[in-house]
């Protein structure tokens, strides 16, 4: 009798072996399969990163290129105004010197020479006054110019 248990154990061994055997394979490929899916994804999900990535740094490069130009679109605005106020001032300085040339000019106490060199000098001071003035009208001009570009910068913002 413990001939045939023995030969039942060794029999139920054998069927068990080979109802695990699959079962096991199964259960590996479906791990492979699991694994395989899983490293597609992450593959994906790091040619997505990477585009991502170069758009990223299109946008800050134009970010910081749209900063350097409203920076230089302020300076120019600063230096048009600070060239325009120093033009007026000079213009103000000649404008009260013409008074008294012209105050000189007709003051009888003074000699003939004297109003003459004061209307000469008269002449060349209207004659720079004049120039300054062009120059006061372009650099009003450049300044509403750089403040319309600022302007436009600061709208593209």
């Amino acid at each position: 009798m413990a001939r045939p248990a023995a030969f039942a154990v060794f029999f139920i061994a054998i069927v068990l072996t080979t109802a695990v055997a699959p079962l096991a394979a199964q259960q590996s490929s479906s791990t492979q399969t699991e694994l395989l899916a899983e490293v597609r994804l992450l593959r994906q999900a790091i040619e997505s990163l990477v585009g991502t990535n170069a758009r990223v740094q299109i946008v800050f490069g134009r970010l910081t290129l749209q900063e350097q130009r409203t920076a230089n679109a302020g300076k120019r605005l600063d230096e048009a105004r600070a060239a325009l106020a120093k033009i007026t001032q000079e213009i103000g300085g000649l404008s009260d010197h013409v008074a008294d040339v012209e105050n000189a000019q007709n003051d009888s106490r003074r000699k003939p020479e004297e109003i003459e060199q004061a209307r000469a000098e008269g002449v060349m001071i209207k004659r720079e006054l004049a120039r300054l003035e062009n120059e006061r009208a372009r650099l009003a001009a450049d300044e509403a110019e750089a403040a319309k570009a600022r302007r436009q910068m600061g709208a593209d913002t």
